[in-house]
């Protein structure tokens, strides 16, 4: 997927070694974020997922600041800015890459496959124009001004004070999943396995951000929820795959019915494997309903050793 690789520990360096937690977790995510996004802009699809997960992480600190930065509502607008304009490019490298997997397994129509090719090159073309648009230097610098103005307002300020912030954070995000727990349904319904894989992401991400800051285990539990968003991903990303296949097919009918036939059959096979997956995550269902209702409880202090 290209030659972009993110540095490897940015949370190491040197010059947040002697900041608190919550500056060191700042500084090192803003740092992911400024280390992605050039490449991002070059079209580099590997840079272009590292930036949009430095800016969903970072996205998930800046508001647990708000109470004691004024600057934490500017900074987490223009982190927004970087999601938004990422997801579109981003969407459409998985659907390309997803279709070239599917139909090494299930060949196509030559006719088919190039229209589906075809159309998402067009479709990235322009989602890369428009990101390119609403990341201009500009609002980058916008962005690096208002992330330093955020980490000026938070610097020194102690773990306890926003220990509370942190908890209750992961509290909702727990409460959002067994929501869209609760909505899901035994039938198969795109939207709303969509919005069960947006809260666990919402969650693990929270739990990311609990660990680091108030050094309580949650390794098991990130583990837990990767599976689940994994199990929840493909069937979002074949979903996605599926209505490209139909778009596609209702352009091409008229110069060749045997490639819309294909793209109908592949689309088809594509909805039969995401009730597949529905399926199987029915049955672990509960268990991360139990997960999340456990995380309603605040998390309790981890202890620290003492010298014997």
């Amino acid at each position: 997927m290209g030659d972009f690789r993110p540095p490897a520990d940015l949370s190491a360096a040197p010059s947040m070694a002697r900041r608190s937690p919550i500056d060191s977790l700042l500084a090192a995510r803003t740092a992911a974020l400024d280390a992605a996004v050039p490449a991002a802009l070059n079209g580099e699809p590997t840079a272009v997922h590292q930036a949009r997960v430095a800016s969903r992480r970072l996205r998930e600190v800046v508001p647990i600041l708000e109470s004691v930065a004024p600057s934490a509502a500017g900074a987490g607008a223009a982190v927004r800015r970087v999601t938004r304009a990422l997801g579109p490019v981003r969407e459409l490298d998985v659907t390309a890459a997803l279709h070239a997997e599917w139909t090494l397994t299930a060949p196509a129509h030559p006719l088919a496959q190039a229209a589906v090719r075809g159309a998402l090159v067009r479709a990235r073309a322009t989602a890369i124009r428009a990101m390119r648009r609403t990341l201009s230097p500009a609002q980058r610098t916008k962005r690096r001004l208002a992330l330093e103005a955020l980490a000026a307002d938070a610097d020194g300020v102690a773990v306890a004070d926003i220990a509370a912030t942190v908890e209750g954070r992961v509290a909702q995000r727990a409460r959002r999943v067994v929501r869209a727990l609760d909505r899901l349904g035994v039938l198969y319904a795109p939207d709303r396995l969509h919005a069960v894989r947006i809260a666990v992401k919402q969650l693990r991400y929270a739990l990311e951000v609990r660990g680091r800051l108030r050094r309580v285990p949650t390794a098991a539990t990130l583990r837990h929820l990767r599976t689940v968003q994994e199990t929840l991903g493909r069937a979002h990303d074949l979903h996605v795959l599926g209505e490209h296949l139909r778009q596609t097919e209702a352009r091409i009918v008229t110069r060749s019915r045997p490639a819309a036939r294909d793209l109908r059959r592949m689309a088809g096979e594509i909805d039969d494997t995401c009730r597949q997956l529905h399926a199987a995550f029915l049955g672990r269902r509960a268990a991360l309903r139990t997960l999340a209702v456990a995380l309603l409880a605040p998390a309790a202090p981890a202890r620290r050793r003492t010298a014997a």
